[in-house]
């Protein structure tokens, strides 16, 4: 790892190739992972989930991105635009901690209190999610 790179973890829509592939530019080495004391809730009207934190939940599965570019970083950034907030997680895989950084959620008036679901995502949301949000939010560089 660089001095500037990070290891990311996804947590939502990021988790999929199809649409981390259509923000970053480059190709980075992941795995499953998880974290402890958050929540990936549904937002109303919405097909992406927000993280927050809740103290006592079970573990949350996601995808760890390793060593990502600051370049990309900030592609990133920009895809989750001004409701979320980049923060450090500790993410485990395969028996070992990594720190990472996490999107926070920061939608706090339209969080529903209902776990968003991968699954679901993928079968039902994530072609609309690519024509709309995605393309709309994508960095053009």
């Amino acid at each position: 790892m660089t001095a500037d790179s990070k290891h990311v973890f996804t947590y939502g829509s990021l988790m999929f190739p199809e649409v981390w592939q259509r923000v970053v530019k480059g190709s980075y080495q992941s795995a499953e992972a998880t974290i402890h004391g958050f929540r990936r809730v549904r937002v109303r009207n919405e097909t992406y989930p927000v993280l927050i934190i809740a103290k006592g939940a079970p573990p949350l599965l996601g995808r760890i991105y390793y060593d990502v570019s600051p370049a990309d970083l900030k592609r990133l950034d920009e895809f989750e635009a001004d409701a979320y907030v980049r923060v450090p997680v500790a993410a485990t895989t395969n028996g070992t901690v990594a720190a990472a950084d996490a999107y926070l959620g920061k939608h706090d008036a339209e969080l529903l209190d209902e776990d968003w679901s991968p699954t679901h995502f993928a079968k039902f949301d994530m072609a609309g999610f690519l024509a709309t949000y995605a393309a709309a939010h994508s960095p053009n560089d």
